[in-house]
């Protein structure tokens, strides 16, 4: 899996995931990838698409297992906004995802995907996959203005109508 695009692993983790989606078994053992002491309980599922010790392909394997309800549209730029809402307090949680390397990103994902499953709000895994592959300032761009954008529309629009 490591001599694979990033639009190729996510396809192929995807679809592996997928298959192991009503597997209640599977999606406990991955759950546990996650957890450093309990990490061995999800690699034989892992080691099916080359993900034992590929902090990547463990992450997004945990996360889905949490949270299973994906969406093709937006990046975790996006699904952060959503789970803002009118709340200014999520702003800052957001900027220390900015400021993460890809190690401690990995780390910082699980509550934001556990208040996206809490709050029904669907996660991009395709894009979580290229993004973490290629994490870097580009990356952070994307999410940057998908989280703030809209905010400065909706600030736009309420003052034209004033």
């Amino acid at each position: 899996m490591k001599n694979t695009t990033p639009p190729e692993r996510a396809a192929a983790v995807l679809a592996w995931l997928r298959s192991l989606k009503n597997d209640r078994g599977a999606m406990a053992n991955l759950r546990c990838a996650l957890v450093p002491a309990r990490r061995h309980r999800a690699w034989p599922l892992l080691a099916r698409v080359g993900g034992i010790d590929d902090p990547i392909a463990e992450t997004v394997a945990a996360l889905y297992a949490y949270h299973p309800d994906e969406t093709s549209n937006g990046n975790l730029g996006d699904t952060c906004r959503q789970l803002a809402g009118t709340h200014n307090s999520f702003d800052g949680r957001f900027r220390r995802l900015l400021a993460c390397d890809r190690n401690e990103l990995c780390e910082r994902l699980r509550p934001i995907v556990l208040a996206a499953k809490a709050k029904s709000i669907p996660v991009n895994y395709k894009t979580l996959i290229e993004d973490l592959s290629w994490w870097g300032e580009r990356v952070r761009i994307r999410w940057a203005q998908a989280f703030w954008a809209a905010g400065a529309e909706e600030t736009a629009a309420t003052q034209e109508a004033v």
